[in-house]
């Protein structure tokens, strides 16, 4: 199975907004792993969705050493919802 990573819509623009670089530098994602409790080095863990899954801040820099990390399954940059 290929890692998915999600830096892009489905018409390849990147996508913008919340999950853009922060004036810290960091930027938002969900990450799903294949091992329970694993967090890619460089990934601050902001809210815990279940043992594989949670969204987090990372570096551009940190996002590109996760591409490679067997233990990573996916990345999406995360987007904020607009409320109904």
């Amino acid at each position: 199975m290929s890692k998915i990573l999600r830096f892009d819509d489905e018409d390849g623009n990147h996508l913008a907004g919340e999950s853009d670089a922060s004036e810290s530098g960091l930027t938002r994602v969900i990450v799903r792993v294949n091992t329970e409790g694993y967090v890619p080095t460089g990934f601050r863990v902001r809210t815990r969705i279940d043992d594989e899954l949670f969204t987090a801040e990372t570096t551009e820099a940190d996002l590109a050493t996760a591409a490679d990390d067997p233990h990573v399954e996916s990345i999406a940059r995360a987007r904020r919802l607009d409320l109904i």
